[in-house]
């Protein structure tokens, strides 16, 4: 019999519709010779709908969305589609979420809730992953190079733009990358030459997130990402690419935008060398480091590490995405291992992870209940 999986995707973030292409792509490439994938989509508003019977990403504007909750009884997790009576018990969900409410953990905290195994790093490391800022502070704690910087909350910036930017010229010195904390896809990152620029650009990335982060600006460098995922105990790293970027610093439409039809690929049709073009020692480097990342920020499933590499050859992490654009699934296919068989291997590895963590529970005995009802 075939194993129930939710393919979810969508939610409330800035890169929804780059989280759509990613789950679309994902249906068409599980393997339903063992699994039978039920969309799960997210619309702009949080709202949980399932989309029964979608597999072709054409019918996906036109597919029937049917409203749904979420429960847990002795069987374990489950959910039941509105109107009906069956409850739906998920082998696993396939989390396809990108940025906003979906990657940065309360998606994943709500299944840790109810029971249902799933593909990304948990609750916690989630939070950690998507906050640059703490992503930053664990792995220097590390022992792994971050760009020099410092983060600001945008309540401070706010209050008084003007003295920021003169604190940041002053300690960090110009020019400098504005990003806000929780935001991927490199939406809301500007650089900044003059302390003008700045006010501006913190004023702008204020309005985008709780949190910011300015970083000293890197001349002459080049970005490398690598993939990291936990299997059956074996933490592996993917091949390395680099992004060709167009502009000065690779922008959401470097990601996504470039290429007109080739947007079908998401992800996968960005501008890049892959495998990078790079010296053996460099690549195990990266990919050493990027795994040594995933450890520290308590990875599971998998994730993406991006870096710089300066022309004075250092090398330093720019941040995680604990669920990256087409899961990456580039990286993976040019280290030999398909799209489907990724797949597979990260829902089987989410159905291990939760069934060892069942394992840790404690059931510390109590009267205090009894005693206070009995006051």
């Amino acid at each position: 019999m075939k194993r129930c999986i939710l393919v979810v995707f969508g939610g409330i973030s800035a890169e929804h519709e780059v989280s759509v292409v990613t789950g679309l792509q994902a249906l068409e490439n599980v393997d339903t010779g063992v699994y039978e994938p039920l969309a799960v989509y997210i619309d702009k508003a949080g709202k949980f709908l399932c989309l029964p019977g979608l597999r072709d990403r054409r019918k996906f504007l036109t597919a029937a969305r049917r409203a749904f909750t979420f429960g847990r009884d002795a069987n374990g997790g489950f959910i039941k589609i509105k109107g009906t009576l069956r409850k739906i018990y998920p082998y696993a969900a396939y989390l396809a979420l990108h940025g906003g409410q979906g990657e940065s953990g309360p998606v994943q905290g709500l299944l840790e809730a109810v029971g249902i195994p799933f593909t990304s790093p948990d609750q916690e490391a989630s939070v950690v992953m998507m906050n640059k800022e703490l992503t930053k502070e664990t792995a220097s704690r590390a022992g792994i190079d971050v760009v020099p910087g410092m983060d600001l909350f945008s309540s401070e910036i706010k209050a008084g733009s003007e003295q920021c930017a003169k604190k940041i010229a002053a300690r960090v010195g110009l020019p400098v990358i504005v990003k806000p904390v929780h935001l991927g896809s490199s939406i809301g990152i500007k650089i900044a030459r003059t302390e003008v620029e700045l006010e501006k650009s913190l004023l702008e990335a204020a309005l985008m997130d709780k949190e910011i982060l300015v970083e000293k600006c890197l001349s002459s460098f080049v970005e490398y990402n690598c993939a990291v995922r936990l299997l059956h105990g074996n933490i592996e790293a993917s091949e390395v690419e680099r992004p060709l970027p167009k502009e000065e610093i690779l922008s959401f439409a470097d990601k996504y935008e470039r290429g007109g039809k080739k947007m079908q690929g998401g992800m996968a049709s960005q501008n890049r060398e892959l495998p990078a073009i790079i010296e053996d020692v460099l690549k195990q480097k990266i990919q050493e480091l990027a795994k040594k990342a995933f450890v520290a920020c308590r990875g599971k499933g998998m994730i993406r590490a991006d870096f710089m590499y300066t022309s004075d050859h250092k090398l330093y992490l720019t941040e995680l995405n604990p669920i990256p654009g087409s899961m990456a699934f580039h990286l993976w296919e040019a280290s030999g291992i398909p799209f489907k068989q990724q797949i597979s291997d990260l829902i089987e590895q989410a159905v291990e992870d939760a069934e060892r963590a069942s394992h840790l529970h404690l059931d510390y005995k109590t009267d205090i209940v009894e005693r206070f009802v009995d006051q």
